[in-house]
Formats: C-alpha cells, structure tokens, sequence
C-alpha cells in the first residue's frame, strides 16, 4: 500500500513496529512527545528529562523510546516534505494501525507546526555554491597547460578563488560543459 506522507511509497518496516510501541502510550503522551518531537526538529535541542517522564509512565525502556522518537521524526519530517494534509495524515496512519486519538493529535501538531518545519527543512537542505566568474590565464605559448582561475560565490557571500591546470583542449571542453550545466540548472 501507497502512502502519501511516505512520498507515495510504501510504509518500511521498522515503522509498522514502532506503531505498535506508539500505541502502548495514551494520546495525551503522545501529543507531549510529538511536541517535544518538532521543538527538536525545529530549534535542535532535545529535551531528554521530558522524554523520559513520559516514557516511564508508559513502562517503556529507552531503546523503545529512541525508536517513538526516530519514527515521530520520520513522520513529521516526511509528512512537512510531501505537503501532506492533516486529515489524510491522520487517516493514512490509523491505515498503518496507530489508535484514532493518536493520530488525530499527531494530525493537529503537524496542521499546528507544519509552516515551521517545513522552513527548518528548506534552510536545511542543500545549497550549491554559484560560480561567479572563470578565468583564463595562459602561461606560455610552448607550454601544452592553461591555468585555469575559478572564482566561486558560496551561499554565505564570500568568494573563493581556485585554480587548477588544464590542457588547452580541455579548457573548451570545461566551457562547454559549463554552459550546458548552467542553462539546465536555470531551466529548473
């Protein structure tokens, strides 16, 4: 079976088993650990006296409760990605066997939390450094090699400056593909 907050693939397996360990804690547990869960994503910090408060009044031991949290982590993480709606959220995990007050209050933490996760992510995700300019500086007429000077802008403003030796054929090459690179990435 398909889920939409899995990316429209299939549920893995170490997931399908931490519901079942989900289902052990009452919804009110779990909406507190669901929130501890998105501060963590969202501002990095893990609150660990909490999660232990809250998993031992559910009698379960640490290894249990490292495992809610990676899960609650993949859902909430996974669920921010695909822009997944609250109510096909909820829904799509009482599919996967978690009890319909769980979800629902895990469904209320991401319609609640989900503009911030999702910016968390973006800030998060990969950024590629531009190339601002290249130059091209041959060193003499006899000699097979061009030196090649590549400035490029990283994301935080400042330039780097490399350079690199290159057999004049290949400087075309560089170039060509170069262009080809830059009108792919501008056509997405």
């Amino acid at each position: 079976m398909k889920f939409r907050f899995l990316g429209d693939g299939d549920c893995p397996d170490w997931l399908l088993a931490e519901i079942n360990t989900l289902s052990r804690m009452t919804s009110i547990k779990m909406k507190m650990l669901g929130q501890i869960v998105v501060k963590t994503l969202t501002e990095g910090e893990l609150d660990e006296e909490k999660i232990k408060k809250i998993t031992q009044d559910a009698k379960l031991d640490l290894s249990d409760a490292k495992a809610m949290i990676a899960a609650l982590e993949l859902i909430f993480t996974s669920s921010a990605r695909y822009g997944v709606s609250a109510a096909d959220l909820s829904s799509e995990l009482q599919q996967l066997g978690l009890p319909r007050e769980h979800s629902t209050a895990v469904a209320r933490i991401h319609a609640d939390c989900c503009p911030q996760l999702t910016a968390t992510l973006s800030a998060q995700s990969l950024r590629v450094s531009r190339l601002s300019s290249i130059k091209v500086v041959t060193c003499d007429s006899s000699s097979p090699f061009s030196t090649v000077s590549l400035k490029i802008k990283k994301v935080d403003g400042n330039e780097e400056e490399s350079t690199i030796n290159i057999s004049k054929e290949d400087v075309q090459i560089l170039l060509t593909e170069l262009k080809k690179a830059r009108t792919l990435m501008e056509s997405l």
